[in-house]
C-alpha cells in the first residue's frame, strides 16, 4: 500500500523503506515519463538517493522519456541543469533538511516552475493506481547521459556576478556537510572570496543535526564569525534551497530580516516593484517597503506560492519567512547560492558593514513555534480551530490555516506541507505584547490538539 500523505503539497516525502523505496519511484517515472521528452533528474547526498535515482530513471525511459543525470547534486546545480538544457521537467530526489532516514521528490518544469498542489494530487492519484510491477522486468536495459553539473553552474555565476571577482570579503561557509558541499565553496572562491569552511565534506549522517540552519544549529558558525572577523556567515539547509546569513558581530539574521535587506536594495534600483511574500512574513515589509511605493503581494505558505506568484505577478523578488528567497531575474526556482551572493553585492556596493543595514531597520518581536501531530489528524485540528476561532475573534484571514489580525500584533496557525507539525506564528511590536499573545494561542492550539 502506498501512503497518500506523502504527497504533499509542495513535494514528495517520507522515511525511506517504510513510505518511499524503488518500486514506488520507478510507478512515479512511469506516469511522469513522455515519450521524447526530455527530464533531468539528480540527488541530494543520502545514500539512498542513487538508487532511487535509478528506479526513477528506469521508469521513466519506459515511459519513452529522454534522460539526463546530475548524480548527487546541490539543489541549485540540478535545478539550472534543468534551465540550461530546457528540460521538460527537473526531478530532484531529496528531504530537504529533514533527517537522513527521509527521503522524497521535488518536481519542476524546466523554466523552474514548481508542480502545483493539484498536479501532485493528480500524480498521487496515477501513481496509487498503477498496477503493481517489477522494475526487472519492465526495463532491463535503460539509456541516459550523464553531465558535469558543476560546471555549467559555476560558469553561469562567473558571468553574473562578474563584479564581485576580486572583492576581499571574507565569509564563513557552513554547508551542514549537505548537498551544498558540493558547490558553494568552489564558486565564492572562483569569484574572488575569501572562504573558511565549516561542515564542508559531505556526510549524510549529520543531516540528522545539522540539515535545519536553525539559530541552535548555526552557533559554531555566529561563533567562527565573531572569531575570523569575518564580512558574514552563511549557513545552507540540506538540500541547498535556502541560506542563513550571519551578520559580521555572528548575529542571526531572521529570513525577514534577510528579505527586506536585500528588498530594499533589490527595490531602490529595478522600476519592477512587486515583490511577493508569504502570509507568514513580517509587517516590516510594508513598513520599511512601502517607502520604496512597493506592490506587495501575499501569498499562501510554501515555496511553490512564492515561485508561482513571481511567475503570475512577473514579481522581481519573492521572500518566504523560512528564508526561501526567489531572484527572478535570474530565473524562478529558489536556489539558496544567490542569497549570499546578492548579500556579498549589497555590502560591496555601499561600503558598509552588514550591521550597519540593520541599525535602522524596524524589527517586531516574532516566533514560530512548532507543535507536533500526526499528518492523519493535522488538518482535523485547523478544521476545528477554525469554528472555535471564529466564534471569539474578528479580522480573520483564512488565506493559508488561520490568521488573526490585531492592532499591535498578529497570529497565523497552519499545517506543515512537508512534516507531522503544526506552526503557531507570532509576531508583535513589543515583548509583553508578544509574550501575552504567544501564550494564549499556545493553550488554545495545544487544547485542539490534545482532543484529537
Amino acid at each position: 500500500m502506498i501512503n497518500p500523505y506523502i504527497f504533499r503539497a509542495y513535494d514528495i516525502r517520507g522515511i525511506y523503506k517504510k513510505d518511499i523505496d524503488e518500486d514506488l519511484m520507478f510507478k512515479i517515472g512511469r506516469v511522469l515519463g513522455k515519450k521524447k521528452k526530455l527530464f533531468v533528474v539528480g540527488c541530494d547526498i543520502r545514500k539512498s538517493g542513487a538508487s532511487l535515482s535509478k528506479a526513477l530513471i528506469k521508469g521513466l525511459f519506459a515511459s519513452g522519456a529522454e534522460i539526463i543525470y546530475t548524480g548527487p547534486a546541490s539543489f541549485g546545480q540540478a535545478l539550472f541543469a534543468g534551465f540550461y538544457y530546457k528540460s521538460y521537467q527537473t526531478l530532484y530526489i531529496t528531504a530537504s533538511h529533514l533527517p537522513s532516514q527521509w527521503n522524497g521528490l521535488k518536481m519542476y518544469y524546466g523554466n523552474g516552475l514548481p508542480f502545483s498542489e493539484q498536479e501532485i494530487i493528480k500524480l498521487r492519484d496515477k501513481t496509487i493506481n498503477i498496477k503493481s510491477v517489477v522494475i526487472a522486468k519492465d526495463v532491463k536495459h535503460y539509456l541516459f547521459k550523464k553531465i558535469n553539473a558543476k560546471k555549467i553552474y559555476l560558469e553561469y555565476f562567473l558571468e553574473k556576478f562578474a563584479g564581485l571577482k576580486n572583492n576581499n570579503l571574507k565569509i564563513v561557509v557552513d554547508c551542514g556537510n549537505g548537498a551544498m558541499c558540493l558547490s558553494a565553496c568552489e564558486v565564492f572562491r572562483k569569484i574572488g572570496f575569501k572562504v573558511i569552511e565549516l561542515n564542508c565534506k559531505v556526510d549524510s549522517k549529520q543531516l540528522d543535526k545539522k540539515g535545519e540552519p536553525s539559530k541552535k544549529n548555526t552557533k559554531q558558525l555566529q561563533q567562527k564569525v565573531k572569531k575570523e572577523k569575518a564580512d558574514f556567515g552563511v549557513a545552507f539547509d540540506g538540500d541547498g534551497d535556502r541560506a542563513i546569513i550571519i551578520d559580521n558581530k555572528g548575529g542571526y539574521l531572521t529570513g525577514n530580516e534577510t528579505g527586506v535587506i536585500l528588498a530594499k536594495n533589490i527595490l531602490e534600483k529595478s522600476k519592477n516593484k512587486k515583490i511577493v511574500i508569504t502570509v507568514s512574513c513580517s509587517m516590516a515589509f510594508e513598513y520599511e517597503l512601502n517607502k520604496l511605493k512597493a506592490k506587495i503581494i501575499r501569498v499562501p505558505v510554501g515555496h511553490t506560492f512564492i515561485i508561482r506568484g513571481c511567475d503570475k505577478h512577473k514579481a522581481i523578488l519573492g521572500v518566504e519567512e523560512s528564508s526561501h528567497i526567489v531572484f527572478s531575474q535570474y530565473f524562478l526556482f529558489d536556489d539558496a547560492m544567490l542569497t549570499p551572493l546578492k548579500i556579498a553585492e549589497i555590502i560591496s556596493e555601499k561600503n558598509k558593514k552588514l550591521t550597519n543595514f540593520l541599525d535602522n531597520l524596524k524589527i517586531w518581536v516574532f516566533e514560530e513555534i512548532r507543535f507536533s501531530c500526526v499528518d492523519d489528524k493535522k488538518f482535523q485540528v485547523i478544521k476545528n480551530l477554525k469554528k472555535v476561532l471564529k466564534a471569539k475573534f474578528k479580522n480573520i484571514n483564512y488565506t493559508d490555516g488561520i490568521k488573526i489580525n490585531f492592532n499591535n500584533a498578529w497570529i497565523l496557525i497552519r499545517v506543515s506541507n512537508t512534516s507531522p507539525i503544526i506552526r503557531l506564528y507570532v509576531e508583535a511590536e513589543n515583548k509583553k505584547v508578544f509574550e501575552k499573545t504567544r501564550q494564549k494561542f499556545a493553550k488554545i492550539l495545544e487544547k485542539e490538539i490534545k482532543k484529537i
